[in-house]
Parts: C-alpha cells; structure tokens; sequence
C-alpha cells in the first residue's frame, strides 16, 4: 500500500509538473502572439478649415496647406515620417526622423509648375510597423501665368575680414549689414559670405543656420552666438546659362528650377564667376542667383545678382 501511495504520489507531482509546464508556454505564447498582432500604425489628412484634403486644382503659386494625424497602435513610438512628392513623372522623396507615439504635422505648399503634383505620406513606428499610404493630388488649372520677381542688381558682399564692406544681407530690409550690426538684427539676416579656409570651400555664400566656425566671425558677433538664425538653402543650377538668367523677368525659371528646402544644401561653396545657385528660405522665398565677379579671399569681396518671386 506504501509503494501505491507513493506512485500516486509520484504522477500527481508529475502532473502538476506538466500543467505548470503548459500554463507557463500559453502565457508566453499569448504575449508573444499579442506583441506579434499590434495593428499597423493610422495616418489620415487633417480637414479642418484651414488645411485641403482632397484633390484639388490650382493656380500656379496658389499656397495651400496640408495637415497630417498620425498615431502609433503599439507600444512602440513612431520613427519614421516619410512622404515623397511625384511631380508628373518626377518623384522626390523625404525621409524625417521622429520619435513620438501620436503627430500632427503641417506642410506648406505652393503650386509649381507640373500639370499634376501627388503629395504621399506614411509613418512607421519603431518595430518597422508601417501606415498605409495617403495621398492627395494638386493639378495646375488652366487660368495660371508666372508671376512677377523682383530683381536685385549687382550687390555686394564683403568677406569676414573686409574693413569696408558688411557680409550680410537681408531680403526684408534690401541692405548689407556689418558684423555688429548683423548681430543686432539677427531676425532679419537671410544671407551672409565669407571666404572658408578650414574646408576648402573658398568663396562661400550661405545663411546664419549653416554651420559656420566660430573663427570665420569671431566669438564676440560671429553667429554661433546668435538667438535667431535664419536658414536658406541652396542647389548648384548647373543647366541654367548666364543669359537664362539675365533675360528672366517672371518667376518661371525659378519655378522650373526650385525644390523641396529640406533637399538643399547649407552653403553654396568654391562660388566663381556665372556660377547660378536657386535658393529657399525656411519661410518659403524663392529665387536664383548669379555671380557676376569674386575678388580676393578673406579681405575680398563677391558680387552676386538675385531674381526672387515677390
């Protein structure tokens, strides 16, 4: 009878042993499976008032904006914006980095010059999940002309180290600006050149936002001691010849000639003679410039002509 009991005894435990055995793979199963089966992240156009969502026509230059919502269905965050941009057969495509569960985003656009442009966004969070793709189409109406520019002739900048001549510019006042007097209107300033010995880029135009050493300016003025720095981006127009741009007189070549800022380029660098660069400001300016002359290095000077929409 003992040695009854204590097989009894024995299966029991077993048992128990295998219950708790199976209990355990359910419970990690059921986790895993529940990990596995997080819905993809959601991504919709905003339609308040203030924003389009829908396919719509416009007039070239016709300013509208998009709005996105977008929210994580897991535990992990969002990383990922993406949207690119099919300008009739043309795609250009925007990845941008993020790192929060729900987002509101807004984008400015104004209608270029393609009969149709598709704007299409999507997200994904950080386990790879990935939103389906929504899009919206702008179609340029049949009513639309180029628009008026505004021409800035033959203007001047000093380089850092020029005892004459400032090296700032400002598209709101139409100057140039010294060191000091740059510093103290630094919400104003778009522009600004020097002469870069440390990487070899040599006659350099480009904004405060670029990344500019503090030895080119100094540490008392020089812009890596500013509150505000404006951005405005750059992209070399190597197709564009001299007398384009001399005999452009509404916005059309700019137009055909823009892009996306976050696509250009910080400084527009080694800047000789007939160089012609189109340029964006984060506020949304557009135009070209041309380089009509370059003088010297630190102590020198550039001459340079803007077209830009008004």
């Amino acid at each position: 009878m003992k040695g009854l009991n204590h097989i009894y005894t024995n299966t029991y435990r077993y048992v128990n042993l295998c219950m708790s055995i199976l209990l355990i793979v359910l419970i990690i199963t059921s986790c895993q499976d529940e990990e596995r089966f997080y819905p993809d992240p959601q991504i919709e156009f905003v339609t308040d008032a203030n924003y389009v969502s829908g396919d719509t026509v416009l007039l070239l230059g016709d300013t509208v904006t998009i709005g996105i919502h977008a929210i994580s269905q897991s535990d992990k965050a969002l990383t990922h914006l993406h949207y690119f941009i099919t300008n009739d057969s043309e795609v250009t495509r925007i990845d941008t980095g993020i790192h929060i569960d729900e987002l509101y985003y807004s984008k400015i656009v104004v209608k270029n010059v393609y009969e149709t442009e598709t704007w299409s966004f999507y997200v994904r969070d950080r386990d790879g999940r990935q939103s389906d793709t929504i899009s919206i189409t702008f179609t340029k109406g049949t009513e639309s002309i180029y628009g008026n520019i505004r021409t800035i002739d033959n203007l001047t900048f000093g380089a850092q180290n020029n005892a004459v001549i400032g090296s700032f510019f400002s598209f709101e006042s139409n100057g140039i600006f010294d060191l000091q007097e740059a510093y103290q209107n630094q919400e104003k300033i778009n522009l600004l050149y020097f002469y870069d010995f440390i990487d070899g880029d040599e006659n350099t135009i480009s904004s405060p936002g670029a990344n500019i050493d503090e030895s080119v300016y100094g540490s008392t003025y020089g812009t890596t001691q500013w509150d505000i720095k404006n951005t405005t981006r750059f992209i070399y127009q190597e197709d564009i010849l001299p007398e384009e741009f001399d005999q452009c007189q509404n916005d059309s070549l700019i137009l055909f000639n823009t892009f996306e800022f976050i696509t250009g380029k910080r400084k527009s660098k080694n800047l000789t003679a007939d160089d012609i660069y189109s340029f964006v400001t984060e506020d949304g300016n557009r135009g070209l410039f041309k380089v009509n002359e370059v003088i010297g290095t630190d102590e020198g000077e550039i001459t340079i002509t803007i077209k830009m929409q008004e």
